[in-house]
């Protein structure tokens, strides 16, 4: 292939992910998702209103769990005018606010996707520009499923990992300033405070201080802008709120459709179900060995990440090998932290590449078994079959028996195990 058609082919690719992107951006902004919780939770902010409190609900029952932080940024959309389009627009019925907040918060996360790309592009190489067009293909079909549910239902996990690739992975951002992205990312969600498990092994403890500082400035912000004893019941509720020891949070079925191993312990071995679920368990766990049970497993999960890390760790670094320890750290994110949903797998997508990478660079490296491993956990995440193809009655079905999950898990065994067969090979090895 000559660099006109490789040009060309590249151009197509990027066009059609480009087309596939803006599905989901223009769906979101005349249809409900989590941006309806989130302006509600800023509405009361605004007003002085109690966000936390059990008793509290925003659209569909849902509750909010978000910083203080994050509602004080939606301030100036919830201060736009109160206009509803007409019932009869191509928007029916929808606020003015919601809709400038949602393209707003769009756009920024095609920035973040470009960043996510870019990074990824900048660190794989390849010998011949047919494969690298194919891995473009792939990457875009395996991993596209997380980008659209996370624009579609107006989600922060792309804004999340791009805080953290940009900040462990771009050799050319600013020394200090890559890293507030992810702190701001900490403080409105705390999954990627995960990453401080890498940044204990790179013993970067003036990095880890300087981070922990800056979420507290950032933490503090509204406190100069708004009533100083509202914000600071706010901040405890929150605090008390996502408190991992709570009850809510060890036993999952408020809401249902959560993902992560605490989730699946309790579909399983559990009798508490959750609301349209079907009741499917082996035992019935008291809360104490439920707690117990979650623990171990997530410690299970760590320790294999720790193990991998402080094995990669012995080779010489490079970037790919700085990579591959950010991938891992990203694999237990979903899984270990509690309530974690499938658009939470974006997380997964530095692993995908990884795997894709040597998939392309040397089949054999993979056997039947570990072809069928990782087969099985895109087929159950739905990365090979769109699961919005079924009916609702179906999807609920595949939330129901925690079937992403389950994938989840099988991927994370998958590619820890591809990455302990590779530690010794071509991770030595410059790209």
């Amino acid at each position: 292939m000559n660099s006109i058609d490789y040009k060309k082919y590249t151009r197509v690719v990027f066009f059609i992910f480009a087309l596939l992107i803006l599905w989901p951006f223009f769906n979101s902004l005349s249809n409900s998702n989590d941006f309806e919780i989130f302006m509600g939770a800023a509405k009361r902010f605004q007003s002085n209103l109690e966000m936390y409190d059990g008793k509290v609900v925003y659209e569909r029952y849902l509750h909010y769990y978000y910083s203080p932080l994050f509602t004080f940024l939606l301030q100036p959309f919830v201060s736009l005018p109160e206009y509803r389009f007409p019932a009869d627009s191509v928007l029916p019925n929808i606020l003015l606010s919601m809709l400038c907040a949602k393209l707003v918060w769009n756009t920024l996360n095609l920035f973040f996707i470009y960043r996510i790309v870019k990074i990824i592009l900048d660190i794989f190489s390849f010998d011949k520009p047919s494969t690298k067009i194919l891995f473009y293909s792939i990457l875009i079909f395996l991993g596209y499923r997380w980008l659209h549910i996370n624009i579609r239902y107006g989600q922060l996990t792309i804004f999340l990992l791009f805080g953290i690739l940009e900040a462990f992975c771009n050799p050319k951002a600013n020394k200090w300033l890559k890293w507030w992205p992810m702190m701001i990312a900490i403080n409105i969600k705390i999954l990627p405070i995960f990453m401080y498990l890498k940044l204990f092994f790179d013993k970067r403890i003036k990095v880890m201080v300087g981070i922990f500082l800056g979420v507290l400035f950032v933490t503090f912000i509204p406190w100069f802008f708004i009533d100083k004893a509202y914000f600071m019941r706010e901040l405890v509720s929150w605090l008390h709120a996502i408190n991992p020891v709570q009850t809510s949070h060890v036993v999952q079925v408020g809401e249902g459709g959560f993902m992560d191993i605490g989730a699946i312990l309790t579909k399983y071995f559990t009798s508490t179900n959750a609301p349209r679920e079907y009741y499917i368990y082996f035992t019935n766990l008291s809360v104490s060995q439920l707690f117990g049970l979650t623990q171990i497993l997530r410690l299970a999960f760590l320790g294999a990440i720790t193990f991998l890390i402080l094995e990669i760790k012995k080779i010489p670094q490079n970037k790919f090998n700085n990579y591959v320890q950010v991938s891992l750290v990203c694999v237990g994110i979903p899984m270990i932290f509690p309530h974690q949903r499938d658009y939470s797998f974006a997380f997964f997508i530095p692993a995908l590449t990884v795997v894709v990478f040597y998939y392309l660079q040397n089949k054999n490296l993979f056997n039947a078994i570990q072809k069928t491993i990782f087969f099985t956990s895109l087929l159950f995440m739905g990365c090979l079959v769109f699961f919005e193809i079924f009916s609702i009655e179906t999807r609920y079905f595949i939330i129901g028996l925690r079937t992403q999950g389950i994938g989840g898990i099988l991927f994370a065994i998958g590619y820890f195990r591809l990455i302990y067969q590779l530690k010794d090979k071509e991770l030595t090895g410059s790209f």
